[in-house]
């Protein structure tokens, strides 16, 4: 019985988080935000939208437009290698229903638990990357946490809500 009180008690202090990489930095996701992980699959492409929203993807019955994080970050769409995944997060907007979202990812590393108590802002807010979070030291290196209500800039959420209300003709 004391064990179940320890690993209760390290659940209440710590999170699990998916950690991956861009370029050689280290970003984290919660856990309870990632629906599922796959492997790279064909996308339906967007025209005349931001470079970094890569396309469509038609997955269990539902349409779930894919953000190429590289792309968002660097300006450089992610290369397809091995340890690049489509992770399906759950996406809470202010006062709107549950969004499901793709995001391209290089590298997606592990599911790590990581301290709540840890993490501390970054004392940086840079310009339209507003989901850049508080950062943390981990074994692996420096770790920001990305926050993805903020992901999508309010005209692309909203052309999204659009894209998505649209019945099928």
């Amino acid at each position: 019985m004391p064990q179940h009180n320890q690993l209760h008690a390290k659940s209440a202090t710590s999170d699990l988080y998916l950690l991956f990489q861009i370029a050689a930095d280290f970003y984290a996701i919660q856990a309870v935000q990632v629906d599922t992980v796959l492997s790279v699959q064909p996308l339906k492409q967007l025209p005349a939208t931001p470079d970094w929203l890569c396309g469509l993807l038609y997955y269990q019955g539902q349409v779930v437009p894919v953000i190429d994080l590289y792309q968002r970050l660097l300006g450089r769409p992610a290369v397809h290698k091995a340890s690049t995944r489509l992770v399906l997060v759950k996406v809470q907007h202010q006062h709107q229903h549950q969004q499901i979202l793709g995001l391209l990812l290089e590298k997606v590393n592990r599911f790590v638990r990581l301290p709540t108590a840890a993490w501390t802002s970054a004392n940086v807010q840079v310009a339209d990357h507003h989901y850049l979070a508080e950062v943390q030291q981990h074994s692996s290196g420096l770790i920001q946490r990305i926050q993805l209500a903020a992901l999508l800039p309010d005209d692309v959420r909203l052309l999204l809500q659009k894209t998505q209300a649209q019945p099928d003709e």
